[in-house]
């Protein structure tokens, strides 16, 4: 199993940094290099520090930590993308990854004056997918496609380790499942609760033809003790007015997976909420009270703070559920942001969850 973190945010609307930025991001990086992950994720979107300068100081700051880095096809075309892979190559010895997103946020998408509608940015994405994929196995590109157009071009220098490079593909509609069989080293959804994301996600998948890798990004918050998980995730994650206008703004995203997650954390809430006025009305109340929450919420989702599903409760809990992916598959754990103070428990999470699948 490999698993990525993410770097940190360079500004937010919830939290007050005391360090600058660089000082937060070289001792994210040297955390989760101590802690034995892959990787770590460097996000693309307009509100962020640029990726590929992101990447860099990884690489000065760390040993062995992989770059998963996004990248939109709108922003930068994939002989720039490979050509970068190569600079990152030559200067620290080991390759990237590259995460490649269509685009969500409507925007975002209207700033940069990206017209496409969903399916073409996948039309598209297939397109820069095999162009780079090309690349950076050393192959000369001679193409004439929609998108992007090549004559004779090959990648000069070209570092032997490019070759280990990997694509991974984010989304879960059938436009970006249809790219994910064609250029997909790795194709990584926001998990729905395992029974559903088996039957609308992976069987659909693999009966469309992927022979590739699975990753799912989802959050960790794991304690010894459950009730202890609850109370911290909670805690850094409060509902509030402004989360729930965003959770249903969300419910008519372009994005699937970001859509299905709203309407989900949507009726997770309306079902709580159910749950509370029961329990106050003396309905069934002793069952309601002692019920134990579900492990997978979305409350994290919900606050506005979050952008992917949590496991939330004790180290065994937590391990079991997701156990249940990596049976499936399941290589890649992409973990939405951690605190270097859950290290030592997400790392037990994660050995529960190996011990569980069986591997």
């Amino acid at each position: 199993m490999h698993v990525y973190s993410v770097t940190p945010e360079s500004a937010s609307r919830q939290w007050e940094f005391t360090q600058d930025y660089l000082t937060r991001l070289r001792e994210t990086g040297a955390a989760c290099e101590r802690a034995g992950w892959s990787g770590i994720l460097v996000p693309h979107n307009l509100h962020e520090v640029d990726p590929w300068l992101i990447a860099g100081q990884l690489g000065a700051a760390t040993d062995t930590l992989v770059p998963l880095v996004a990248v939109q096809p709108s922003s930068l075309p994939p002989h720039t993308a490979a050509a970068m892979a190569a600079a990152y190559a030559t200067l620290y010895g080991r390759p990237l990854h590259f995460n490649l997103v269509a685009g969500a946020r409507d925007d975002e998408l209207r700033r940069t004056g990206d017209r496409l509608g969903h399916d073409e940015r996948y039309e598209r994405m297939r397109e820069y997918g095999l162009v780079l994929r090309a690349l950076l196995r050393g192959e000369e590109v001679d193409t004439e496609g929609r998108f992007y157009s090549y004559r004779g071009f090959r990648l000069e220098p070209r570092p032997e380790v490019l070759s280990q490079c990997k694509l991974f593909v984010a989304g879960s509609s059938p436009a970006s499942i249809g790219v994910a069989r064609d250029v997909a080293d790795v194709v990584v959804t926001h998990p729905a609760r395992y029974p559903e994301w088996e039957e609308t996600f992976l069987k659909p998948l693999l009966a469309g033809g992927y022979t590739g890798e699975l990753g799912i990004r989802i959050g960790i918050v794991a304690r010894s003790a459950g009730e202890d998980a609850w109370v911290t995730a909670r805690e850094r994650f409060p509902e509030t007015w402004q989360g729930r206008q965003e959770t249903l703004l969300k419910t008519v995203s372009q994005s699937a997976w970001s859509r299905q997650l709203a309407v989900d954390a949507v009726a997770e809430a309306a079902a709580a909420a159910a749950a509370a006025e029961s329990a106050e009305s003396g309905e069934s109340a002793g069952a309601a009270g002692e019920k134990e929450p579900d492990v997978y919420w979305l409350g994290a989702f919900r606050s506005g703070h979050a952008s992917a599903p949590f496991l939330v409760g004790s180290h065994q809990d937590v391990g079991s559920r997701l156990a249940e992916y990596l049976r499936a598959g399941v290589g890649h754990v992409l973990l939405n942001g951690s605190y270097e103070d859950d290290h030592e428990d997400i790392g037990r999470a994660l050995l529960a969850a190996r011990r569980a699948a069986g591997s």
